[in-house]
């Protein structure tokens, strides 16, 4: 033998001895039933998927013998897909009959195809199924002789065609291998009865693979299901929050290969529907003849007490859509309508674990927005019920006759957590019989508020008139208004003064030049402009006390100069306003021609005639709140205009005690732009939730204002102030060394990641193979964290036609750990290859590191940075020299090293990066840019690999056309000294004792030759194999080259085989 292959041989087994040990004793054989969560134990019409994964027979281009499979003695056969796994499906008989015969239309709910006897002719399907009890066929056009439901099994004759696939239980099959270098799926199965649904009679079932060497076998139990459960992700519920609801029941898991979908109707007529809609919420029997009541066939089925679902909503929760069902009632071809439905949908194929969420953290069951506090509503399936119950927390505090506002509990402050708010004030307790709130629309009520940023408010508000007719501003009835409290900025209509009559329009001079409005708002059409900009409002004063109910039809537009003038830009349109309350963002259109306007502003409120404000004698005066509000960058800084107002409310009666909750999520590259994320933020409201988008310290924190009125007329402001600060991220994995298919998994610290207080967040891999950060977890284009492996990202090619996945394949998803914890988690498999730098060939993953970076917004310091699992040092230097953090680097056998340049721009110009020349020893040059934080930091990062060019290497640094310094550092292949060699020569031949060997090692180590951590290192005895003697001699010998002997030694001192 090739001492080179010898040498791989023993090398590498090295490596794969401890992957032995962790394989189970099936690692050929995958049967989808295998769940120890549920016992391996499957019921009733659940099909069940058999995988082998054989590298000795995956070839897909030439002849493969069929594995050998069994079932209970009986042959399985199996299909190659072209991944070149081979596979089959099978259920009970008799139970695959029943689900069949429930089946309102082809393809539609328990729909297994059509049948045929196991006696069917070889010649109609290509294969002999002799040793079932039969079987299904997805395609039954041109087929004689099959059949449906409980009929008896016939012959089939005549093969099938290609036409609609009337399988709905194995509904996302591999495709069958047709290379037209062997028979269809190796066996000469007809493409067209793929995929096939073998049937037996059964009580408990073995697998049994047999391979050239020992069998494997798994073995399951077909009995009622075991561990059936419900979770509820939280304890209380607060108004308006969502219920997350998790079911956990394999049995609902019909299909291996999808998710599953089961809509279950909870009114008196109770119903369960199986896929009413597909997994991506489209309809699938929902409204047509398919919609089939599985209620009467449960039994039949071999469901126990499982797959019924009641909840009873009692007065706090609601049912509502999302992707997953798009609506709140199905019907079938009758039509019967049920209107009461909750869809809970299989989290990944072939995990029995179903949620009523959608992948947009959109549950179809909420909490009302007006539930009441400690109510219960239940949920119920396998006769087990759990309660939903409403709250929130509350926190005590001393009373005195003054009063006192406090935020939380005295700690520090974290992202996507509730805090309580408490004010004490004895002259808001109007009411020593009833519980006081402090509402917006109500006149007496003082608001605490938090203001960030210059948002524009109705402060300067004046000269309010009421219209009749719409669209005529001439001749209004004018309005006293004032706007007593200039921490909440509300004005007050007083319309003591106002005849009484309907009117159409309100118009209002808000005090502000045109410029002053353009200056705060987002014009994402200019350069270095990016955000949205909102409307926050809240007209339900004019609801409760002019009778208006329907807002439907109302627009807000804006005229500058006078009130009359024309053209007006409406910044909300007819049906942009659907209620008395709202946040509505404006289009940039509207922006931009704002910016062409001169002049003072007037807001007009249109109503339209067809519902009009009356107004008549009203004894209260009218609060009224209009916002613009704005989040974004420009020039690289974050924008937050805004503005939040504390609707807090009376602990109890005539306790002056008020409460709320303020929480807080923080902006990041993902959702600063994104105005779905923007509208979680709850403005006006007992339970405030704020955005943030840069921290917040010291004189620049958080502060909630209060404005009281003292006993002798003077305003007196409170103020509670905090810091909101900003928070690094960490990477890290339970292992330091990896194999081939180990799962990996990372775990992402940052509680900045954490949107909200009652979900769980989940961040989701790019898979757009046309965004430059495909296969890396972020969204729309922009990265938040990447997966490399030697110094390459884990990313998707197509090699000859043939494209290999990347992250994105492995279905790797950071999942939060809980709600509120920050702390998030992926599992990826290991892969023995991926694509390279270039995308055109593969590479091995052995021999290098695994890192992971993590794009973090918003560090600690409130900076962009990046942190690597490799290194976890990511320090940000401010005004200080350019410097790199090392002179002179050897170049690396294995792996990577990096070489950072840090430094900071005093005076720096926002948007303007460092300029970095790098010039390489043989004169060639790279031209880079380094983005600048707030502060003027920059951090740049040159990489060294094993076919680096030795030599040095200058930097030039450049900042605005100007020259700010030259650095270099040195690139040095360290060669192996000649005594170091003679020493391998002598101790391969026993001339010399271990420890002078050792000696040469430890040289290597020390020159940086071979990389060895100090911790990596042992102080045990020394010790060596004598099988590392025949290495070292091949290497002496020139029979192996110098890199492959010194990867071997540093990889066999790491392990720790070599003890230094």
């Amino acid at each position: 033998m090739d001492k080179n292959w010898l040498f791989l041989l023993i090398f590498f087994s090295i490596m794969l001895i401890p992957l032995m040990d962790a394989h189970a004793s099936n690692p050929n054989l995958s049967v989808s039933a295998e769940n120890s969560e549920f016992g391996n134990v499957f019921a009733g019409s659940m099909v069940i998927e058999v995988v082998i994964r054989d590298s000795n027979i995956s070839d897909t281009d030439e002849g493969k013998g069929e594995p050998d499979v069994t079932l209970n003695g009986k042959t399985l056969r199996m299909v190659q897909a072209t991944d070149g796994n081979w596979y089959a499906y099978f259920a009970n008989v008799d139970k695959a009959k029943i689900a069949d015969a429930t089946v309102g239309l082809a393809g539609k709910g328990l729909d297994f195809g059509e049948f045929c006897s196991r006696d069917t002719a070889t010649s109609v399907f290509g294969i002999s199924l002799s040793e079932t009890d039969g079987f299904a066929i997805p395609r039954p056009d041109s087929v004689s002789g099959s059949t449906n439901g409980d009929s008896s099994f016939s012959q089939c004759t005549s093969s099938p065609t290609n036409t609609s696939n009337h399988n709905n239980v194995v509904r996302n099959a591999k495709s069958i291998n047709t290379n037209s270098n062997i028979p269809s799926g190796q066996i000469g199965l007809d493409a067209d009865a793929w995929p096939l649904i073998q049937l037996y009679s059964f009580d408990d079932v073995t697998i049994q693979y047999n391979p050239g060497g020992p069998s494997q076998q798994v073995y399951l139990d077909y009995d009622e299901i075991q561990n059936i459960s419900l979770e509820l992700d939280r304890e209380l519920y607060p108004e308006n929050s969502e219920v997350f609801l998790t079911l956990n029941d394999i049995q609902l898991n019909q299909d291996p290969t999808d998710e599953d979908s089961w809509t279950f109707n909870i009114n008196s007529t109770s119903s369960t529907f199986y896929q009413a809609f597909d997994n991506s919420g489209n309809n699938d029997a929902n409204g047509n003849a398919g919609l089939v009541n599985l209620i009467p066939h449960l039994s039949n089925l071999g469901f126990e007490d499982n797959g019924k679902l009641s909840l009873n909503l009692g007065n706090i929760m609601e049912l509502k859509t999302n992707n997953d069902q798009p609506h709140l009632s199905v019907s079938d071809a009758v039509p019967n309508t049920y209107s009461n439905i909750v869809t809970l949908t299989e989290q990944e194929p072939n995990s029995g674990v179903f949620s009523s969420s959608d992948s947009n953290d959109q549950s179809i069951i909420g909490i009302l927005d007006n539930a009441p506090r400690g109510q219960t509503g239940q949920i119920t399936y396998n006769k087990e019920s759990i309660s939903v119950v409403t709250g929130s927390s509350t926190a005590s505090v001393s009373f005195d006759g003054d009063p006192v506002l406090t935020i939380g509990t005295g700690g520090s402050l974290r992202p996507g957590t509730e805090y309580p708010i408490l004010l004490i004030d004895p002259d808001q307790n109007l009411n020593t019989g009833a519980r006081d709130d402090l509402d917006v629309f109500r006149d007496s009520a003082i608001i605490p508020t938090i203001t960030i940023g210059n948002p524009i408010t109705l402060e300067h508000a004046h000269s309010v008139e009421f219209h009749s007719l719409s669209p005529s501003l001439s001749g209004g009835d004018d309005s006293k208004s004032s706007v007593p409290d200039s921490n909440s900025d509300i004005l007050l209509i007083d319309t003591s003064n106002v005849s009484n009559a309907s009117y159409e329009m309100i118009s209002i001079n808000l005090g502000i030049s045109a410029s002053s409005l353009a200056s705060s708002l987002l014009d994402s059409s200019e350069s270095n402009v990016e955000g949205t900009n909102w409307i926050n409002y809240d007209l339900r004063s004019l609801e409760n006390e002019l009778e208006i109910s329907d807002f439907s039809s109302t627009t807000f537009a804006l005229a500058f100069g006078s009130r009359d003038s024309t053209p007006q830009i409406v910044i909300a349109d007819d049906g942009d306003v659907s209620s008395s309350q709202g946040f509505i963002q404006i289009d940039n259109n509207d922006v931009e021609d704002i910016k062409t306007k001169t002049g003072s502003v007037f807001l007009i409120i249109d109503f339209d005639s067809s519902d009009t404000v009356k107004v008549s004698n009203e004894s209260n005066k009218l609060p009224i709140v209009f916002d613009f509000f704005s989040f974004g960058l420009e020039n690289s800084d974050s924008i937050n205009n805004s503005i939040y107002r504390f609707e807090l409310e009376e602990t109890q009666d005539n306790s002056s005690i008020f409460e709320g909750t303020f929480e807080y999520a923080v902006t990041n590259q993902l959702n600063i732009l994104d105005p779905d994320f923007i509208r979680i933020a709850q403005t006006i409201d007992d339970e405030i939730k704020i955005i943030i988008t840069d921290r917040l310290i010291d004189e620049e924190g958080v502060a909630i204002s209060y404005a009281d009125l003292d006993s002798v007329g003077v305003t007196t402001t409170t103020t509670s102030k905090t810091d909101v600060a900003t928070n690094s991220g960490k990477v890290s994995t339970t292992s330091t060394t990896f194999r081939f298919g180990q799962p990996v998994t990372i775990t992402l610290s940052d509680s900045d990641l954490n949107l909200k207080s009652d979900t769980v967040e989940i961040y989701q891999v790019i898979n757009d193979p046309n965004s430059d950060n495909v296969d890396t977890i972020g969204k729309d284009g922009e990265i938040l964290l990447e997966i490399k492996i030697k110094d390459v990202r884990y990313k998707r090619c197509t090699i000859n036609g043939v494209e290999h996945g990347g992250l994105a394949s492995t279905g790797f998803t950071l999942i939060e750990t809980g709600p509120g914890t920050g702390i998030f988690t992926g599992v990826f498999k290991m892969p023995s290859q991926i694509c390279d730098k270039t995308g055109s060939k593969l590479i091995y993953t052995s021999g290098g590191s695994l890192d992971v970076r993590y794009y973090d917004s918003r560090d600690a310091s409130g900076n962009a940075n990046i942190f690597s699992l490799l290194d976890s040092k990511s320090s940000v230097s401010y005004y200080v020299p350019a410097k790199l953090s090392s002179e002179k680097v050897t170049i690396p056998i294995i792996g990577s090293k990096e070489i950072i340049l840090t430094g900071s721009i005093e005076n720096h110009k926002r948007g303007i990066p460092l300029s970095i020349e790098l010039t390489n020893p043989d004169g060639t040059k790279q031209n880079f840019a380094a983005s600048l934080s707030n502060s003027g930091g920059y951090r740049s990062m040159f990489t060294v690999h094993a076919n680096t060019l030795p030599g040095t290497y200058f930097v030039y640094l450049s900042y605005d056309g100007k020259n700010i310094g030259i650095l270099s550092f040195d690139v040095v292949s360290e060669n192996v000294p000649d005594w170091v060699k003679n020493n391998a020569r002598w101790w391969s031949s026993d001339n010399i004792s271990d420890g002078e060997f050792i000696d040469g090692i430890e040289h290597l180590i020390e020159t940086g030759v071979i990389s060895i951590e100090p911790s990596e290192r042992s102080s045990a005895k020394q010790e060596i194999p004598d099988w590392i003697k025949n290495t070292a001699k091949w290497w002496t010998d020139d029979q192996i080259p110098e890199g492959e002997f010194l990867k071997s030694i540093q990889y066999l001192v790491k392990k720790g085989i070599i003890r230094i």
